[in-house]
């Protein structure tokens, strides 16, 4: 009788494997591709060159109507607000320049321009406050949390994830047991690091989402220890203050000012950012 080599067939499982294992790098190549690729009409893009014209040119006014016009059709970026902070700058609108060079910020925490022009115009406000000290890891936590914004976390918490899929696949396979344990640790720490990037990517959205801070836009606002007219009065505020929001009753709004002190003023005294 001839012998016949005895073949093992590879399982369902095995097949399925295999197979995303060979479209997983081409997923992840278009899923960063989805990501880098910027999604601006060119109608915003001349809206936006117009403005910049202007600017160049010393008409700020205009280049203000310019750069609004394109917030208004529901694009934001902090190279936006950026410019839009510069030509309210320009026409000694300090207020408005803040809450833009804020706004920018939040986009790009680690803009050095816009902390810059930031740190100028703030200089010009009034009210000289403080900022409450906070324990050195906690403020070391608050300090990375803030170093990239939402989208820079919600990458590499993709990019981990997908990472952590291709340890865990080669865990499963691995043929002997010193490689499944290099494979297990290298599938823990990204899946780690997936999650810690996502939990950052949540906190930083949330500031876009909620808007929980803001600026006093009216000359001089009133702090009130509760929220009424007859309130004790605790301090007075002067417009381009960034201020905390903490609470909301009705119409009145309780700030926390950078040195911790907190007080209720009108909503309509801000803009939030």
């Amino acid at each position: 009788m001839r012998n016949e080599a005895m073949t093992s067939p590879m399982t369902d499982n095995q097949t399925i494997m295999n197979k995303a294992m060979k479209t997983l790098p081409l997923m992840l190549f278009f899923l960063a591709l989805s990501l880098l690729l910027p999604a601006q009409p060119a109608a915003l893009k001349d809206s936006l060159a117009r403005g910049n014209q202007f600017y160049t040119q010393g008409k700020y006014g205009e280049a203000i109507k310019a750069y609004e016009s394109v917030l208004a059709k529901g694009y934001e970026s902090h190279e936006l607000y950026y410019n839009l902070g510069n030509a309210f700058y320009k026409t000694n609108n300090i207020t408005f320049a803040i809450l833009n060079y804020e706004r920018a910020l939040i986009l790009s925490p680690n803009n050095e321009d816009v902390k810059f022009n930031l740190e100028m115009a703030k200089r010009q406000v009034v009210d000289n406050i403080d900022l409450l000290p906070e324990p050195g890891f906690l403020r070391w936590w608050h300090e990375l949390i803030s170093s990239k914004p939402a989208d820079g976390w919600g990458t590499q918490s993709i990019v981990t994830f997908f990472l952590f899929l291709i340890f865990f696949a080669l865990f499963l396979f691995a043929a002997t047991i010193r490689y499944k344990q290099i494979t297990f640790w290298f599938a823990a720490v990204t899946l780690a690091y997936s999650l810690l990037t996502f939990s950052f990517a949540s906190t930083q959205r949330s500031k876009l989402l909620r808007h929980n801070s803001g600026v006093i836009t009216e000359r001089s606002v009133r702090m009130k220890g509760s929220p009424s007219e007859t309130g004790t009065e605790l301090f007075i505020l002067h417009e381009g203050l960034s201020v905390q929001i903490t609470d909301k009753l009705g119409d009145w709004i309780e700030i926390r000012l950078a040195d911790g002190n907190k007080g209720w003023i009108k909503e309509n005294s801000l803009i939030r950012i």
